[in-house]
């Protein structure tokens, strides 16, 4: 069973939608990925913060969820032409939204109680939140790498079989190596920036594409 393809384009325009708030809230919120390294300073951004975590986590799962029917409309489209691709951008997107999911829930479940946690023993928490840090890192990175891998597949099986213009293709080859490569350069400012924005495009754009489409 897959979605219809206007159906997974209104999916797609809708988990850019989604993870475009994400970003602005999280970007708004004062923190940076040095945030998140030091207990310190993690600790106390969690207290501080607790609804805006869950609101970022919210928009993460939301997001998980539209793009899941979008994943699965766009290697529909791309199937007749690149079967081996489109199976790549299929799979690979699938687990990627996984890796994602994990750690969207993990903010959602583990933050507060780490949180609430710290106010009764700085020490431990500050030691839970080194683990807990690593191991959300470890998710995100993971769907990174293959959100990455789906997008740069779905871009070069675009290019190849002309299914949709070649400027979204060559952009998703593009941006699928750039959002793959944050899982190797987790520090690097720019390509965490392009983590988000760069999904986020191509979300909106071929979500459009695939809506619009006769």
């Amino acid at each position: 069973m897959i979605p219809r393809q206007q159906t997974a384009g209104t999916f797609g325009i809708l988990a850019g939608i989604s993870l475009a708030i994400l970003f602005v809230l999280f970007f708004t919120s004062g923190a940076t990925m040095e945030t998140f390294m030091d207990p310190a300073n993690a600790l106390p951004y969690l207290t501080a913060n607790q609804g805006r975590l869950r609101a970022i986590a919210f928009f993460a799962l939301i997001t998980v969820a539209f793009a899941t029917f979008f994943t699965v409309g766009l290697a529909a489209k791309l199937r007749d032409k690149a079967p081996t691709r489109a199976t790549g951008v299929l799979y690979f997107g699938i687990f990627g939204l996984v890796g994602h999911g994990i750690g969207a829930l993990m903010f959602w479940q583990g933050a507060p109680a780490l949180a609430a946690y710290a106010a009764k023993d700085q020490v431990a928490a500050s030691h839970a939140w080194v683990a807990f840090n690593a191991m959300s890192g470890s998710f995100d990175g993971f769907g990174n790498l293959f959100i990455g891998l789906s997008i740069l597949l779905a871009g070069w099986a675009i290019v190849a079989t002309g299914g949709m213009s070649s400027a979204i293709g060559w952009y998703g080859v593009v941006a699928g190596a750039i959002t793959a490569l944050a899982v190797v350069a987790p520090a690097n400012q720019l390509i965490f920036l392009g983590s988000f924005v760069l999904p986020i495009i191509w979300l909106l754009w071929v979500g459009n594409t695939l809506r619009t489409a006769m």
